[in-house]
């Protein structure tokens, strides 16, 4: 597949491919950092919140080197569509399904998610899932609507991810801007504004099935490990404080 990159995109992309080994020695296979001590654990309940079940086909946009896609499909008799924008990931994937034996489940794709009508047929999947991956987004609303696009009538969409919090007093509104462009130059993200999140996604005509908080405690170890291993400072020597929200937003393209 041909593919052409927004500039954002190919930040990502560079990102990956200079980063992967870092996060291969601390996060492992599944580079998620709003999570519960356990990835099994965290793989049940994303399956459970975006109602994964046999039979379906999923898109798994921003699918790192695929280890949730791995998780699903040994799981359920599934068939995902695992796409990311850097080739050094889509290469470990690629390995890791065949390693795994799993090449008849999982196909994986170096692509952009800004256009996946340009390479998937629309209206023919089940579940689009962005687990972390939509806030490196330049152009969320974009992506959005591609999803949408793909999405068979009657499926849905599973995002995971955070929104910078928006405060009336000034203190610490300077700090959470602060913080937040920390994250954004240190980690090539563009972190969601929830408004604007919740207006794409009824624009091009989703409708909300949830927006809530994670049922689940998260362990910061693992991504105070990976910031103190390779001396990542987002709060700039302050005291650490949460300067956005965690949320799972599941909305459904309507049935005809």
């Amino acid at each position: 597949m041909s593919k052409e990159y927004t500039s954002q995109s190919e930040k990502v992309a560079r990102y990956y491919d200079e980063w992967q080994e870092g996060y291969d020695r601390v996060y492992g296979d599944t580079i998620q950092a709003f999570r519960p001590t356990e990835t099994a654990a965290l793989l049940k309940y994303i399956i459970s919140s975006a109602a994964i079940t046999d039979g379906q086909k999923i898109l798994d946009a921003g699918c790192g080197v695929a280890g949730p896609a791995i998780r699903i499909a040994e799981k359920f008799d599934v068939n995902i569509t695992a796409v990311t924008v850097s080739l050094l990931q889509a290469d470990r994937a690629s390995r890791s399904v065949t390693d795994k034996g799993l090449t008849s489940r999982i196909q994986v794709y170096c692509a952009d998610y800004h256009e996946l009508s340009a390479h998937f047929e629309v209206n023919s999947f089940d579940r689009v899932l962005f687990l972390e991956s939509l806030g490196h987004s330049g152009e969320p609303a974009k992506a959005i609507a591609e999803a949408y696009a793909v999405l068979r009538p009657g499926g849905s969409i599973y995002i995971k991810d955070f929104y910078y919090k928006e405060p009336a007093d000034e203190y610490w509104k300077g700090r959470i801007s602060k913080t937040i462009d920390n994250i954004n130059r240190l980690y090539q993200y563009n972190t969601l504004n929830l408004t604007k999140t919740i207006i794409a996604l009824r624009a091009v005509g989703f409708e909300i099935h949830f927006i809530r908080k994670f049922a689940f405690k998260d362990d910061i170890s693992i991504r105070q490990e990976f910031e103190s291993r390779f001396n990542i400072d987002i709060f700039g020597g302050e005291p650490e404080f949460a300067p956005a929200e965690w949320l799972e937003i599941k909305c459904l393209k309507p049935a005809l």
